[in-house]
């Protein structure tokens, strides 16, 4: 069946191997709840809230470490039994100068929100004053301890390695993605998910290590869905000082809103684009004018099935030096293979329980659509390299297909012959050597009408 290649994504947006998505509020609602902090309204100024004994001991505590402003109050209740809890999130201020009038006022509307807050239960109370300090209190206690994110509690949290995202100097992208919490924190839950982003990082600094160019990288993201894999490589650029630029390109226009929003939250508004567009209409031309120039780096992260293929045919079109492909969802070729005549020659060149057996068709499909991948790419005048980005017991599509070229070869030049004659011999058809094809006749035929165009006009012999 013909599915919707362009920028297609499976129902659960699993972006960086299922990032967990933030159980705060919108992020909309809290920059208003911020805004009336900042006109210095109180927010609670008409509700009638109990008054927690304990909460009010520890009131002229915060007020004396809170004057100075903060960026962000947290509140929460105790974790359940699955490791859900409910919070709010208000977003504070930021400094305050010494003398600001308002921060009288806005410290008397933050306690009434601590008040109202603990009234419906959410007695865990966190105050990020900013990136390295925060108070924490328990309305139920009232005793405030104040937390810093010191040297030793940076080590800890990368276990002791020095890894590219430091908490302290990237927590806003850690927090975007859904790592750190809002009070500062990364739970345990997290902490893996925390190392394998990292990990991905060094499995990505090969495209652009030992790079000497003076213009930016160039980098387009295809079927970038909510982009986590831009931001998080735009992040690890920034903190090198490598100039960047990115295009992400998708099919749906709520996640491409999405982007945008979140690249602005980041401080990548200027250096970041993002377009509404299917991946087989969009233009050499569109690309290298939202990147002013040609792309250098191509990225797809989990476009299902054929989607992948369509991205990797544009990179290959684009003749990009470097590719970071995440496949997902490979089902054509397990399509095809359960066809019987496909099944007949697949089942005599292989085992044929391989083919006659759901199951086991399915990982087959699996295993030979990322092999004809990497085929066809080094086809094209790749060097290939097929390495696992996490551990398969957290995801079975853990597989990252790095690409970078080798030779610079015209589509005349491609050698898809042999491929196609292994794909003959098992009956299959993938998309991507169906793209390449095309677009090696293509080039064949505009050559040789350039060629016929060339020829001079023969006059008869007397």
């Amino acid at each position: 069946m013909a599915a919707s290649v362009s920028s297609a994504r499976s129902a659960r947006e699993h972006d960086l191997a299922d990032l967990p998505a933030s159980s705060q509020r919108s992020r909309s609602d809290h920059h208003a709840r911020g805004a009336e902090f900042a006109s210095g309204r109180a927010l609670c100024d008409v509700c009638v809230v109990k008054v927690h004994p304990k909460l009010a001991r520890a009131r002229a505590k915060l007020e004396r470490k809170l004057i100075r402003g903060w960026e962000r109050a947290v509140f929460s209740a105790p974790q359940t039994a699955d490791g859900s809890h409910e919070q709010r999130v208000v977003e504070g201020p930021g400094p305050l100068e010494a003398n600001d009038p308002r921060a009288a006022s806005l410290v008397v509307a933050l306690m009434h929100e601590a008040e109202a807050a603990a009234s419906a239960g959410l007695v865990k109370h966190a105050y990020v004053i900013d990136a390295r300090h925060r108070l924490e209190v328990d309305a139920r206690h009232g005793h405030v301890k104040q937390r810093e994110l010191d040297a030793q509690t940076v080590d800890k949290i990368m276990g002791g390695k020095d890894r590219a995202l430091r908490p302290d100097r990237s927590a806003d992208l850690l927090r975007a993605i859904g790592i750190m919490n809002a009070d500062g924190t990364i739970s345990a839950r997290n902490a893996k998910k925390y190392k394998q982003v990292n990990h991905l990082v060094e499995l990505c600094r090969p495209t652009w290590a030992g790079r000497t160019s003076e213009q930016p990288l160039r980098i387009v993201d295809l079927a970038c869905g909510n982009s986590y894999l831009s931001f998080v490589l735009l992040e690890a650029l920034r903190l090198e000082g490598i100039e960047a630029r990115l295009l992400g390109v998708d099919l749906r226009e709520d996640v491409v809103t999405t982007s945008r929003a979140r690249a602005d939250q980041l401080g990548f508004g200027e250096q970041a684009r993002f377009v509404v567009a299917s991946l087989e209409s969009l233009e050499l031309d569109a690309v290298r004018d939202g990147l002013g120039g040609a792309p250098d780096l191509a990225i797809s992260l989990h476009a299902c099935d054929t989607a992948t293929d369509a991205a990797l045919t544009l990179a290959v079109r684009a003749g990009v030096e470097s590719i970071l492909c995440v496949p997902c969802c490979q089902a054509e070729l397990a399509r095809q293979l359960g066809e019987p005549k496909s099944r007949a020659r697949a089942g005599a060149a292989l085992v044929p329980a391989t083919v006659e057996q759901g199951l086991l068709r399915r990982s087959l499909g699996e295993l030979l659509t990322d092999g004809l991948r990497v085929e066809l790419l080094e086809a094209c005048g790749y060097e290939l390299g097929v390495l696992e980005f996490v551990a398969s017991s957290h995801t079975p599509k853990n597989l990252l297909l790095r690409a970078k070229r080798a030779r610079s070869l015209a589509p005349a030049q491609w050698r898809l012959d042999p491929v196609r004659d292994r794909c003959a011999q098992l009956g299959v058809d993938p998309a991507l050597l169906r793209s390449l094809t095309q677009l090696a006749e293509q080039a064949a035929q505009a050559e040789q009408g350039d060629r016929d165009g060339a020829e001079p006009e023969r006059t008869p012999s007397s």
